[in-house]
């Protein structure tokens, strides 16, 4: 009997996962496509290959509630090569959106106008300033007064200033590389240097932590002071060598990441589990210091623990750990606590005392996930959100302040109130929340971004738009006292108010909030949309409705090849007033969705001088229109620049140029029957909903 010859494919697919990764991308799709065994989703789509691929290559953090789609690790590598653009809005006082300073017009400012610009806000999403000759960013974080962007080639640079409470920076730099002591390359884009190759950092209020390929702890206290090593005198940290493959009883003593919170730094060392310490600094005159000694650190009790498999018989303390708190998963550092999830689906928080020690931990009983499945937690400050089985929870330290007071008398902590199922976040495919201090976003695998909270003074934070009072209204944002504080109406909690990308909606949202086509027909349902907050929550509804996707009209399939839209989020960030979000951005379907917004206008008067005029879409017609394009979005990027009255329709949104105008141009202020029904006043025919009218939830608590 002939011998049967065996195959790859023979193998089981838990033996084939161990030898993916040692292949390139290119090279696992080649193997993919040499048998029909290899296209099925689970091999092709593999999720731990493609994490692991784009984490690798691209320095990507990983995202824990989506750590198993594969689809969305491969699209992520695929487009983070050519597409991944930096976001940032919100106050923009000391340069921390990276594009409120070297403005073309702002040398004419005199030194108090150049500060009060400094003081402006942002209210809809910009990119950053100078950010695509970095190369591929990797991820960003927002800090009290500044933006930190990592690249995948490990180096860290920021914008604004890391204390702003200090009087002696500067705000009028841009993108600056956090740099190294002397003896150290200045940037690692030229060096293969595992000890200053950043792979993970952290952005606290006033210092920045960043952990390189080696294992090595530097911290950051100020943009034009070079790093500090940080050691510890009482806890081992291992560097060993970056091309030793990690086994579970060699991670001892290995870094496995840091954070910087509020007023402390910390980081989780295999072994010895969460260390706390002081952020570092040089003292003065000295310039020399590459490395700070800590002497004073606190370890988190009963955050030690590891599963290592093929160990001998565990000790029954051990055991006992295992069982009642399992392995640290995640932590966040806030104010006052640090709080950390498990592997068996616990929530754990801990009170800093004096010189910072945590004396014990206590479990959030009413976090606990039944399914004993692995949960997630994600915030900074003062808030923060528990993610279990498609549920986001969120809350204030407030509520572990309570909990922490009646762990004597209250041990179960029933009846303690200050968790909050807001119900756009539930089963809404939500995989992290950022907080800043008194807003907060949630980015979904959808790639889209929502809005919650407040923005104070106004400042944009929310990237909901807004420049002037009715745009913010329109979003669902209500100003309040002589602050001007915008606070987003109890509607906007129901399905969330979404971040947009498209400078085209800003347009039709300064269109139809100037009146539309007549304004005086218009002018007693938006002075009911004015007055009336009820009324104001529901037509921002209607509003929401009809910006929602842009993208997918099926005249732009052929742009979206891949289904991300033209604007898909990777990561959101927020701290202090101002936000951020890396973005993959497909151009040729961004640029289709511009020009399907503008026609010719048939009513203009033609220019007789022009034998061309009249005959159609000439090629002249056609170049015509696409410098007519071009201009249009200058127009829409730099209006802040044009100086043009308000009443120019140029301004507020009707055209973009002479002969032609937006498909918005004929359209009126939204005439609604309200759900109470309430019929708005008016003329024109009554709008309808474009997913329908919702079930609103207004009685939400944030």
């Amino acid at each position: 009997m002939t011998e049967r010859t065996a195959s790859l494919v023979d193998l089981p697919i838990d033996i084939l996962v161990l030898i993916f990764p040692h292949l390139d991308a290119r090279s696992f799709l080649s193997l993919c496509r040499t048998c029909k065994s290899f296209q099925q989703p689970s091999i092709r789509l593999d999720p731990a290959y493609w994490r692991y691929a784009t984490q690798t290559t691209f320095r990507v953090p990983n995202q824990p509630v989506v750590q198993q789609d594969g689809e969305r690790w491969q699209k992520m590598y695929r487009k983070m090569l050519t597409q991944s653009r930096v976001f940032t809005w919100g106050s923009s006082s000391m340069n921390r959106l990276g594009h409120s300073y070297n403005s073309p017009w702002e040398d004419r400012l005199t030194p108090r106008q150049r500060w009060l610009h400094h003081r402006s806000s942002c209210t809809f999403p910009t990119e950053m300033d100078n950010t695509q000759g970095l190369g591929i960013i990797a991820d960003m974080q927002c800090g009290g007064w500044s933006t930190t962007l990592l690249t995948s080639k490990g180096t860290l640079f920021t914008v604004g200033v890391l204390d702003g409470l200090l009087l002696h920076h500067s705000v009028d730099d841009g993108l600056q590389a956090l740099h190294f002591p002397p003896g150290y390359p200045r940037s690692t884009t030229e060096y293969d240097e595992p000890s200053i190759a950043i792979r993970q950092f952290s952005s606290g209020r006033s210092h920045i932590l960043g952990l390189s390929d080696s294992g090595r702890i530097w911290s950051w206290y100020d943009v034009q002071e070079p790093a500090l090593h940080v050691k510890f005198m009482h806890v081992d940290i291992k560097e060993p060598p970056s091309r030793e493959p990690a086994t579970n009883q060699s991670l001892y003593g290995r870094v496995k990441k840091v954070v910087a919170g509020w007023s402390l730094s910390s980081a989780y060392v295999y072994g010895t589990g969460i260390v706390l310490w002081s952020p570092v600094q040089r003292q003065p005159n000295d310039a020399e210091s590459d490395t700070m000694l800590v002497t004073d650190t606190v370890e988190v009790p009963k955050t030690a623990y590891q599963r290592i498999k093929g160990a001998s018989r565990k000790s029954d303390e051990d055991q006992a750990l295992g069982n009642e708190v399992g392995v640290v998963f995640n932590y966040i550092i806030l104010e006052h606590f640090i709080v950390f999830v498990t592997d068996i689906g616990k929530a754990f928080f801990g009170r800093f005392g004096e010189a910072n020690k945590v004396d014990e931990v206590l479990e959030l009983r009413a976090l606990h996930n039944e399914c004993r499945t692995q949960s997630d937690v994600q915030g900074s400050f003062r808030s923060f959100a528990i993610f279990k089985n498609g549920e986001v929870i969120t809350t204030h330290q407030d509520y572990l302040e309570r909990c922490w007071e009646a762990r004597h008398t209250n041990p179960d902590q029933s009846g303690i109130e200050g968790l909050k199922r807001i119900p756009a976040l539930q089963q809404n495919d939500v995989i992290s929340i950022a907080f800043g201090d008194y807003h907060f976003l949630a980015l979904h695998s959808t790639g889209k971004i929502t809005s919650y909270g407040k923005e104070l003074q106004g400042c944009g934070a929310l990237g909901l738009g807004g420049d002037g009072d009715p745009e913010g209204r329109t979003r669902g944002i209500r100003y309040t006292g002589i602050t001007h504080d915008g606070v987003l109406v109890p509607h906007a909690y129901t399905h969330g108010r979404q971040v947009w990308f498209e400078q085209e909606k800003k347009k039709w949202i300064t269109y139809m909030t100037s009146g539309g086509r007549d304004p005086e027909e218009a002018k007693d349902r938006m002075r009911l949309f004015m007055q009336d907050a009820n009324v104001q929550g529901e037509v921002s509804e209607w509003f929401e409705q009809e910006g929602r996707d842009w993208d997918k009209a099926p005249a732009l399939k052929d742009a979206d090849e891949d289904g991300l839209g033209a604007y898909f989020a990777l990561s959101i960030s927020a701290a202090g007033w101002h936000s951020g979000a890396l973005v993959l951005v497909n151009k040729k379907l961004a640029d289709r969705i511009r020009e399907n917004s503008i026609v010719k206008d048939p009513e203009a008067q033609t220019d007789s001088t022009n034998p061309e005029a009249e005959q159609g879409e000439s090629s002249s017609d056609q170049q015509q229109h696409q410098e007519l394009m071009q201009g249009a979005m200058n127009t829409l990027v730099n209006h802040t620049q044009t100086h043009l009255a308000f009443t120019d329709p140029v301004a507020h949104g009707a055209i973009p140029g002479k002969g032609y105008k937006y498909i918005w141009a004929d359209k009126s202020f939204p005439r609604l029957r309200l759900s109470d029904g309430t019929v708005m006043p008016g003329d024109v025919e009554f709008d309808e909903w474009r997913f329908g009218r919702p079930d609103w939830q207004l009685d939400i608590d944030v």
